[in-house]
């Protein structure tokens, strides 16, 4: 570990500590810090004394050290208990905090009296205190050498630059704060995590600057293997490999982003990455355009006022979206009504594959100039979950400096909401599971503007505009069906088009899949692709990656039903009747007719049947094969 030195304002920054000159939280600077600790979060939590290592006991009593190391100041007890249990802490949590504390001064000063006072671990004003040099915290000294290396930057100092994110970045040790649970480590490992990869980013392409591309490229081409979905990582890769005199192996590294993009996502690559692909293609060294760091410093004066940051995180839209031209009109309506009461949110719910993020991002580039301040963009299904990591995030892309962002949900979301008063800026929430998750996340100024997408409609209050979506019509499906594969209707007889519409359950991320299925075998007629579809267990096999994300989401939702209900899906699945009544139902699985409509209806609410009338039920998309095949 390096000991960097730290002034107060750049340790202020961390985990929502404020520099103890200002008099607000960070409470007293510390008069006698200990100078031969040192403790290291970014990895798992540990701690030494000069060279040997001290055992710092449970997992509990990591975490309290976690939060009274990263906060560099005076910690309440009250804090602590919510970092370590959340909302419902046990009877005894104030009781098991002071044992913690009083353990971990034990392997800290193991030759003090019980007359002595602590000098390490103190208490007072009904909190925690550790007094050590900051220099000595990993996570504080990773800050220091990041703000130092980002002035030698701004001098014109691009090698002492680089050597100082060299620094920063060598006292990673792994995962940080591993080793230890709670709400306060869940909230801030991610965000941890997204600056250390930014830090790598700003210092990847100051290696560039310096013209050192040929060693960077095995270097790269490793980290785009972690993160295959992260465009800015392709850039840095495809400039290197083009700077190094490798112009087909940059284009072949375009290719791969792309399919990567495509087949996780059904994205295309952003504007940016196929205008660098433009470049390298026409042999355009002159003009390229300069790396620029994922990540940049703030400016602006004062602790908590954050730099006027335009984000711009708004993924590609779709190439052709086919029968929704109605919900577009609405949805593209609601966003640039000139005068509003509140914030347009519109929700799009739907089942797995039936196109809610599609249609989400063709209407928020349609609507993109109407908020001239930026978007935001979340995948609320993917790695970030916990609404506080979330709104991290988005603080972060705002402008706000790492140390002001607040612990907390409640903070961080009214913090997101006053950075968000007079900006114009498009949310977009992508694959929202409840409610709860929802509702934090919602901006409060007008100006502002919401799209979300849901598998099940959520009873949120400030929904402005709902818009369930159901699969295509036969028409619909065969238009995109010919639009994405590139053949023309009169190729095939429409009865072959129809067929595999069919086959695909009209749900557009099915056609979609088969459509690409039809490109990669220009060899294979419609008619063949509908015959392999319809094999038994094949459909979502045969749909490639399609397929598969459908069977996950499927089988999500089946999990989530618990045994019984689980057993009665089965057991309607086995049924051949299109639609479901609560008196057919009721026969099928030997219960009376108002259990079975109870059970219908919890269905319906979980997301695997539809309700397409009163007293009619019925499985949606391919919901009914993959229970019948793997249920």
């Amino acid at each position: 570990m390096v000991n960097v030195r730290v002034t107060p304002t750049v340790g202020a920054r961390l985990f929502g500590a404020v520099d103890p000159r200002n008099g607000e939280r960070g409470g007293r600077a510390t008069e006698a810090p200990c100078d031969d600790l040192r403790i290291s979060l970014l990895g798992p939590v540990r701690a030494w004394r000069g060279q040997a290592e001290i055992d710092l006991g449970t997992p509990q009593q990591r975490t309290v050290l976690a939060l009274l190391a990263a906060q560099g100041g005076p910690v309440p007890r009250d804090r602590l208990i919510d970092g370590m249990y959340g909302q419902r802490p046990p009877g005894c949590a104030s009781g098991l905090v002071s044992t913690y504390a009083s353990r971990l001064r034990k392997v800290f000063e193991p030759e003090r009296t019980p007359r002595t006072h602590p000098s390490v671990l103190t208490s007072g004003q009904g909190g925690y205190e550790l007094r050590i040099d900051k220099g000595g915290v990993d996570v504080h000294a990773f800050a220091s050498a990041v703000d130092q290396a980002r002035e030698r930057r701004e001098l014109g100092d691009l090698h002492g630059a680089a050597g100082l994110f060299e620094k920063a970045l060598s006292l990673w040790r792994g995962e940080p704060l591993s080793g230890i649970a709670g709400p306060w480590a869940q909230e801030n490992r991610p965000i941890l995590a997204e600056q250390r990869i930014g830090v790598m980013e700003e210092r990847w392409a100051l290696e560039l600057e310096l013209g050192r591309h040929a060693a960077l490229t095995s270097e790269l081409s490793a980290a785009v293997g972690r993160f295959p979905l992260r465009e800015s990582l392709h850039a840095l890769l495809m400039r290197a490999l083009y700077r190094s005199g490798r112009q087909a192996d940059a284009l072949r590294a375009f290719a791969e982003a792309r399919r990567a993009l495509v087949a996780e996502l059904g994205i295309e690559p952003c504007a940016e990455l196929r205008e660098l692909h433009r470049r390298i293609l026409n042999s355009d060294r002159d003009d390229e355009p300069r790396a620029t760091p994922l990540y940049s410093p703030g400016g602006g004066p004062g602790p908590g006022r954050p730099r006027m940051v335009r984000p711009g995180q708004l993924p590609p839209a779709l190439r052709h979206l086919t029968g929704r031209d109605a919900p577009a009109a609405t949805m593209a309506a609601a966003l640039t009504a000139p005068a509003r009461q509140g914030v347009p949110v519109c929700l799009v719910s739907g089942i797995a594959g039936v196109g809610k993020t599609a249609l989400g991002l063709h209407v928020a580039h349609r609507v993109a100039e109407h908020y001239p301040d930026g978007q935001l963009y979340a995948r609320l299904d993917g790695p970030l979950t916990e609404p506080a990591a979330v709104l991290g995030q988005f603080l972060l892309s705002c402008g706000m400096r790492v140390g002001d962002i607040p612990d907390g949900l409640e903070a961080r979301s009214a913090a997101f909401r006053s950075l968000l008063v007079g900006r114009r800026i498009l949310v977009i929430l992508d694959g929202v599971a409840s409610a709860a998750q929802l509702s934090p996340l919602l901006p409060g100024a007008p100006t502002a503007g919401v799209i979300a997408t849901a598998r099940r409609p959520l009873p949120v209050p400030l929904v402005t505009d709902h818009l369930p979506l159901d699969v295509l019509s036969p028409a619909d499906a065969g238009e995109l069906l010919a639009l994405t594969s590139g053949r023309r209707r009169r190729t095939a007889p429409d009865d072959d088009w129809t067929r595999l519409a069919e086959l695909c359950g009209r749900l557009p991320l099915a056609l979609s899949s088969a459509a690409a299925r039809l490109v990669e075998r220009p060899a294979w007629t419609v008619a063949h692709l509908a015959d392999r579809l319809a094999g038994e267990g094949r459909l979502f096999t045969e749909l490639k990656s399609g397929g598969a994300a459908l069977k996950s989401a499927y089988a999500d939702d089946r999990d989530r039903l618990g045994a019984e209900r689980a057993r009665a899906l089965r057991a309607l699945a086995r049924t051949d009747a299109a639609d479901i009544s609560p008196e057919s139902a009721a026969a099928c699985l030997g219960v009376g007719v108002r259990e079975a409509e109870e059970l219908l209806e919890s269905l319906v609410d979980a997301g695997v049947l539809g309700a397409p009338g009163m007293g009619v039920y019925g499985f949606q998309g391919l919901m009914r094969l993959f229970v019948r095949g793997c249920g």
